[in-house]
């Protein structure tokens, strides 16, 4: 028998799904829009609980993460499932797979796995996690309680209330800020930028964030509404970091990659009001500068990473870095 999902009401023998945005209204045999979720004899049950599609020891920088622990691994689990619907998901494999096609693993079991692959950090990621609530929740606690670090990856694609305790039992934030257009958000990928930028101010008051944006050709790589987003991420703090990730063909998008001409403008136009603006996907070096002298704090080519930092500190300058490192640092916004 499948577990019973949290946020959800009855009425007139239909179910309301309560969890994010969508507020699917189910008969008795109908899953959400995330696939996940189950109308089941007047209530709401959880099919897809605890069954991973993917896990792997990755390192931190491919969630990614660049000012949380850099250069540290940690174990990732994935399951089936998303509550959006990107034309070009780059994970699609793994999101779109059956329920039934994952194994299962207990919370306590991906606990040991991550102890025993020799991390500190257990990461919920390459799908979207937050569908599977109840699965986080518990692993989280269990996590917390082993003294593991906690990740999430996430669309921020969900309501208010469950992000909330959600987000604190995490340590560290990635969160796709797909666009700055709304109506794309609503049309295109089936998901709410306003609950997504609710997601994101919330998120900062619980975890160490950081930002990342698919840059998609003729969808997205518009400088000025960039230019746009960069403003409002700013406005909560020049900190926090945002990744722009270039595009490659995938799923039902068969467009050609975005350049690395346009990435490198777009990140340029980021960097007007950013301190940290990072490219991805194109094979760049990816290294951190000190926004107070411009040195280079931590080295990356590829996944290998050497962070110069001292106790939260530029060497050069003494500029604190934000972030949370070796040593005691804490993040912090301004």
């Amino acid at each position: 028998m499948n577990p019973e999902a949290e946020w959800w009401i009855e009425e007139n023998g239909e179910i309301t799904c309560l969890l994010c945005p969508h507020h699917c209204l189910l008969s008795d045999g109908d899953t959400g829009i995330c696939g996940v979720r189950q109308a089941v004899d007047g209530g709401l049950t959880l099919p897809g609980y605890g069954m991973l599609t993917a896990s792997a020891a990755d390192p931190v920088e491919k969630k990614p993460l660049y000012h949380f622990y850099p250069g540290e691994t940690v174990w990732s689990v994935g399951f089936t499932g998303c509550n959006m619907d990107c034309p070009y998901c780059q994970n699609y494999r793994i999101s779109r797979a059956r329920p039934s096609a994952g194994v299962f693993r207990s919370p306590e079991e991906i606990v040991s796995d991550t102890i025993s692959c020799g991390s500190e950090m257990l990461a919920f990621t390459y799908s979207e996690p937050t569908v599977h609530y109840e699965y986080l929740m518990k692993s989280a606690e269990i996590a917390h309680n082993a003294g593991l670090k906690t990740i999430l990856v996430t669309n921020g694609n969900i309501n208010l209330k469950p992000a909330r305790n959600l987000l604190s039992l995490m340590d560290a934030v990635n969160i796709d800020l797909k666009s700055w257009d709304d109506a794309y958000y609503r049309t295109i990928l089936r998901g709410n930028l306003n609950t997504v930028k609710d997601f994101i101010e919330e998120s900062l008051a619980h975890s160490w964030v950081e930002l990342t944006t698919l840059i998609v050709p003729g969808d997205n790589d518009n400088v000025e509404e960039l230019g746009a987003m960069s403003r409002w991420i700013a406005s909560l703090s020049l900190n926090i970091p945002l990744h722009l990730s270039a595009y490659h063909p995938s799923y039902r998008y068969q467009k050609p990659a975005t350049s690395e001409s346009v990435m490198i403008t777009m990140q340029e136009k980021a960097r007007e009001t950013l301190n940290f603006v990072y490219l991805g996907n194109i094979g760049r070096e990816n290294g951190t500068l000190c926004p107070g002298c411009s040195s280079e704090i931590i080295r990356r080519k590829y996944y290998r990473t050497e962070s110069l930092i001292i106790k939260g500190r530029c060497p050069e300058c003494g500029t604190e870095i934000p972030g949370v490192f070796p040593g005691g640092s804490v993040p912090y916004y301004r």
